[in-house]
């Protein structure tokens, strides 16, 4: 893959302090991610911080009865891969990479010299957890707030194309719904496009 990682800072993260770029540029890394790969181990400190540049990535959990429960989905170019609000915090779920994929890598600690040497910095940061609590709060509301055809239909225009990419059994925990419940919306929205309703 081809970038120039100072146009994905300004255009993509929408960074536009020329200096911050300079510095962001100058301490990242790129990396490949294979399938499967663990990026962050959940209980772990992270060390790094992923942007995604290509491929999907999905959050899970344990619940008490050791059921694999998928809490989140990354896929978009620019999203951060975080396992926390908080840099210095624990990773409160695994993130692995559903498919082989790209990211750029910040290291934490100058992250962290970064915010407190620079406003900017901290305006950039705010940003990115003021985007991340509307994603928590829309994903809340759509899981405990709708029926699971909405649930569904919510998914479809959220994640677009993920239907189609992604196990259902890891879209169907995280709709908190059963597979069996998922194939069956399916069915019916296929049925309804053959019939043209």
């Amino acid at each position: 893959m081809n970038i120039n990682i100072g146009e994905f800072y300004e255009r993509v993260l929408d960074v536009t302090d020329p200096v911050l770029v300079q510095k962001l540029v100058s301490m990242t890394e790129l990396r490949s991610v294979e399938k499967k790969e663990v990026l962050i181990q959940e209980g772990q400190p992270a060390s790094y911080i992923p942007f995604i540049l290509s491929g999907i990535f999905r959050g899970f959990f344990l619940d008490v009865n050791g059921r694999d429960i998928t809490d989140c989905f990354g896929f978009q170019c620019g999203d951060p891969v975080m396992a926390s609000f908080s840099l210095d915090a624990v990773a409160t779920v695994t993130i692995e990479a559903l498919t082989d994929s790209m990211i750029l890598c910040l290291p934490m600690d100058e992250v962290s010299r970064l915010l407190s040497e620079s406003a900017y910095a901290v305006q950039v940061y705010n940003r990115f957890l003021v985007g991340a609590l509307q994603r928590h709060w829309e994903i809340k509301n759509a899981l405990h707030k709708q029926t699971a055809r909405e649930r569904y239909q919510w998914f479809l225009t959220a994640y677009p194309g993920l239907i189609d990419q992604v196990t259902h059994r890891y879209i169907a925990s995280f709709l908190e719904m059963s597979p069996v419940t998922l194939s069956r919306l399916r069915s019916e929205d296929r049925g309804r496009c053959q019939n043209g309703t």
